[in-house]
């Protein structure tokens, strides 16, 4: 998702967009900008700027100016990469102003200059000029030319098909899906019955370990895979309140049989279950929403950017 104040800097500067961000050239000097996504506590801004590589004496003067000029950028923190700079601003109170982005923008610019940095119009990958175009690779804006762009093409095609040569199919993923859903669930009922707890937010170990059984088992890519996990976590968290309500009733003296019979006539225990079973639900809704609309797909990526 992309956040209006990253819109409107794509809209002022003409810049290109992926998923969650927005990119291109600024007074000739490259950045991306994007947030974090909705559930993430603190809120953040991101901003990366392209540099090239660059030498020692560089990267520690750009440390010292930045480490100095940090309260006046109003960046919360800072990574001196390999071939750029990442930025942090923390949101959790207060917005980051547009102005307090193009702040640091024409501070890195003027900067760079100072430095001898060269600007980033170019391939950067090969440092060529002819036919460069804009691309989205994994989400991230970037430059490159038409060989660079084919070669890196390539290169994930290979990684790919050596990765789905190693999956499985939809029923392993299920399975181990299931088998890691297991101990979770055994752990809500004890917590229930032995600890006194309330055991919903058991809901989201349960969500989480689904999703880890099913990479563990090498369970296929594919878009079912999301579906999949989240309809095992419903039985899951249905199963282990069920479960909850009749150890809790065979810990009061009935037996299995009689726990079965209260369960299905008596209005009190269904009024427990289906008040569990919500709040269950509320629970596992933070792990739900992010296995069906905010995680990213792992297959790399890369294409053509489009305009914002």
């Amino acid at each position: 998702m992309i956040f209006p104040k990253a819109k409107k800097i794509a809209e002022d500067l003409g810049w290109y967009k992926t998923e969650d961000g927005v990119f291109g050239l600024y007074k000739g000097y490259f950045f991306n900008v994007s947030d974090a996504s909705l559930i993430s506590n603190p809120q953040y801004k991101f901003v990366t700027v392209t540099t090239g590589n660059l030498t020692e004496e560089q990267r520690l003067q750009i440390n010292t100016e930045l480490v100095t000029n940090k309260k006046r950028l109003k960046f919360t923190s800072f990574e001196i990469g390999d071939t750029g700079i990442f930025f942090r601003f923390a949101e959790s109170f207060i917005y980051t102003k547009l102005k307090t982005v193009y702040s640091l923008f024409d501070f890195l610019v003027d900067l760079f200059k100072k430095l001898n940095i060269p600007e980033q119009y170019k391939c950067h990958s090969c440092g060529t000029n002819q036919k460069v175009n804009y691309y989205n690779l994994n989400d991230n804006g970037i430059l490159l030319c038409d060989t660079c762009f084919h070669e890196t093409n390539n290169k994930f095609y290979e990684i790919e098909k050596l990765r789905i040569s190693k999956e499985k199919n939809y029923l392993t993923g299920f399975l181990g899906a299931v088998i890691f859903s297991i101990p979770g669930i055994i752990l809500w009922v004890l917590s229930a019955v032995y600890l006194g707890r309330i055991a919903s937010a058991m809901a989201l170990i349960v969500a989480f370990s689904a999703f880890i059984g099913y990479g563990f088992l090498k369970g296929r890519e594919g878009a079912l895979k999301k579906y999949i996990i989240f309809l095992t976590n419903i039985a899951s968290v249905i199963m282990a309140n069920v479960m909850t309500v009749l150890a809790l009733l065979i810990k009061e003296g009935s037996t299995l049989k009689q726990a079965i019979l209260e369960f299905q006539t008596n209005e009190t225990v269904k009024e427990v279950f289906y008040v569990n079973i919500i709040i269950s639900f509320i629970l596992g809704l933070v792990a739900w929403i992010w296995i069906l609309f905010l995680r990213k797909d792992e297959k790399l990526m890369i294409k053509r950017a489009d305009t914002f």
